[in-house]
């Protein structure tokens, strides 16, 4: 689907708020997209951030006519955080399809080409596929656990089965956008992305998953486990507000061992026996993911995945449950 005029087709909106250190990152992957600068533009919200990122952003996009900044001072009424800068970015841009792009992301040159081809007529909304940089086992474990939920999503959307948007790799109509009226109408969420998402689907509209290397975009990955459980507290709000088949499949990865020893206590199975093929089950999933995407550098981590996966799980689990408040970017919700 590619562009036949001159205008806008394209939107990308990033949200960004006290990202000095992965704003500059971002804006150069965006730069270098194989697309007509004259049928993009991109809109960086700076969501009053009290780093160095408006100072970054400006001195970027200098000589960049594509690229526009605004910095989000006000709060829509019911909306705050990332759902209020893309809610204010949204009636801003002037493209037919509105692309997203988290400020840690880094997109390939062909990603807008790429996901653009999923567009049907009936489709609202096409979801793409994240991973980690390869720079330790930690962002290694994250790619894998990435890969294997993309996997899954991409299994269910096969049968028409909605799971979940995802806000650093997304694009949707503008007609679906504002047929549900926006963030506005969507209120707010910590997990703007699935909002969004379930919003168009529930409209109607059709989804696509774009399932191919080709729109893999390379994120920055937590680098300490603290910071990996303040995102995961956010996440896991999105994990139960989303369909029961994705809350069910988290209690069950979860608390299989356990879960397992409990049955054997009533029921003559072996538990170990069981065990090891769940394994093998995750283990081959994974590897699945590694080769249909070509990402090859992580098939050690696919062999250690399953260890990775019960434990965060449970950890996700207590975590969220814990009587703490949830803190991103500064903020507390």
């Amino acid at each position: 689907m590619l562009p036949t005029s001159n205008r806008i087709q394209v939107s990308i909106l990033v949200a960004a708020r006290n990202e000095e250190k992965n704003i500059e990152r971002c804006l150069q992957s965006l730069h270098e997209l194989n697309f007509p600068k004259e049928n993009i533009e991109i809109i960086v919200g700076d969501d009053d951030s009290d780093d160095r990122t408006n100072e970054l952003v400006s001195k970027y996009i200098c000589d960049k006519s594509q690229f526009k900044c605004i910095k989000i001072t006000k709060q829509i009424a019911g909306l705050k955080g990332k759902a209020n800068v893309l809610a204010q970015l949204a009636h801003e841009a002037n493209g037919e399809y509105f692309f997203y792009c988290d400020a840690d992301i880094a997109v390939q040159p062909i990603w807008i080409a790429q996901m653009l081809a999923h567009f049907r007529p009936e489709t609202g909304v096409v979801i793409g596929l994240t991973r980690m940089k390869h720079i330790h086992w930690l962002a290694d474990m994250l790619s894998m656990e990435w890969l294997f939920a993309l996997t899954a999503t991409r299994f269910f959307s096969l049968l028409k089965i909605p799971i979940t948007g995802m806000g650093n790799n997304m694009a949707v109509t503008r007609d679906a956008y504002f047929a549900i009226g926006g963030y506005e109408k969507i209120g707010f969420s910590i997990v703007e992305d699935y909002a969004l998402f379930i919003g168009i689907v529930r409209q109607g509209y059709d989804f696509q998953m774009a399932y191919k290397p080709e729109v893999i975009s390379i994120s920055e990955p937590m680098n300490t486990f603290p910071e990996l459980l303040r995102q995961r507290k956010r996440w896991m709000h999105g994990v139960m507000e989303s369909y029961w088949l994705t809350r069910l499949s988290l209690f069950v990865s979860s608390l299989i061992v356990p879960i397992l020893f409990l049955i054997s206590i009533w029921f003559p199975i072996n538990v170990w026996s069981s065990i090891i093929q769940y394994y093998v089950l995750v283990t081959g999933i994974s590897l699945t993911a590694v080769l249909m995407l070509k990402q090859y550098d992580l098939w050690k981590a696919a062999l250690l995945f399953w260890f990775y996966m019960v434990s965060i799980g449970l950890i996700m689990l207590v975590n969220y449950y814990l009587p703490n408040k949830t803190i991103w970017k500064g903020r507390e919700y």
